[in-house]
């Protein structure tokens, strides 16, 4: 059977994540997130745009503006896009501390 006929669930890290209130409507959820600047890259899943499909790996748009809510970290996108980081990559994929947003 296909990857189509059988999506991916949705991890348990991130189905907690779809219950918070972040404030903002949130495109999608990222897992494995590595920030690479301009841009983030990561699994997604939950994307209200219908862009990508559960568990597939994507590169965001220019991040424009980052900030946490509840212990995650939201970023904003040039095009308007909401994405939160549910688990990092490991090895350093959350350097977005160095980040600096024109």
């Amino acid at each position: 059977m296909s990857e189509l006929e059988h999506p991916p669930t949705i991890p348990t890290v991130v189905a907690t994540a779809m219950e918070k209130d972040f404030g903002v409507p949130v495109t999608g959820y990222l897992l494995a997130a590595v920030d690479s600047p301009p841009v983030l890259m990561g699994t997604i899943f939950g994307d209200a745009a219908g862009r990508f499909r559960d568990g597939i790996n994507m590169r965001t748009s220019r991040v424009k503006q980052m900030l946490f809510v509840d212990g995650y970290a939201l970023f904003r996108t040039r095009t308007g896009s909401v994405y939160v980081v549910v688990t990092w990559a490991p090895g350093g994929g959350n350097i977005y501390m160095n980040r600096i947003y024109h």
